[in-house]
């Protein structure tokens, strides 16, 4: 099976100097939780996730409407082809720890996404779908080492978009999170 028949179009997608409001405007109005960065070409340069959007806004502690996605975005794109099948993308996203993943055309424009949620619809007629949905729900699940996730300290802490596991770089944040039980 191709993803073109799975993904989710067209995709909604952010340019880098866009506002955080105006992306979470985007994912409210359009029920998702990841949103690609593209260029002015329309190729895939990041991901945001509504995550990135409430932790990048909390740890810096502006205003969404004062904030660009390059502030909380994640660095570097994991995409999969229009044309590819599903497995590649259940590869990646295991790989990756991804739950949504850029689709893009043979342009290499974004096109679609495709995401745990169209794998678990799919899986419902499916039976191999249902345990590619359940094998990316594992890799997604596992926790993040220490060396990954980065130290819970003031003056070194790492915002990590929780869908990529990748991080968008150190922060100072102006609230410090709570230590954990």
């Amino acid at each position: 099976m191709k993803i073109r028949d799975l993904m989710s179009a067209p995709a909604r997608s952010v340019r880098a100097d866009d506002s955080l409001a105006h992306a979470a405007q985007l994912f409210w109005d359009h029920d998702c939780g990841m949103l690609p960065v593209v260029d002015d070409d329309g190729r895939p340069i990041a991901a945001l996730t509504d995550r990135d959007v409430c932790i990048g806004a909390w740890s810096r502690g502006g205003s969404l409407e004062s904030l660009r996605v390059a502030d909380t975005m994640s660095r570097g794109a994991v995409s999969v082809r229009d044309d590819d099948d599903v497995q590649r993308a259940v590869q990646r996203m295991s790989e990756h720890q991804l739950r949504r993943l850029p689709v893009v055309d043979a342009d290499g424009k974004v096109c679609g996404v495709l995401s745990l949620n169209d794998l678990a619809l799919a899986g419902e007629r499916d039976a191999r779908l249902a345990r590619d949905a359940q094998k990316v729900l594992a890799a997604t699940c596992r926790h993040r080492g220490p060396s990954e996730a980065g130290a819970n300290t003031p003056t070194n802490t790492t915002v990590a978009a929780a869908s990529t596991g990748r991080t968008s770089g150190p922060v100072t944040p102006k609230r410090v999170p709570p230590e954990r039980a």
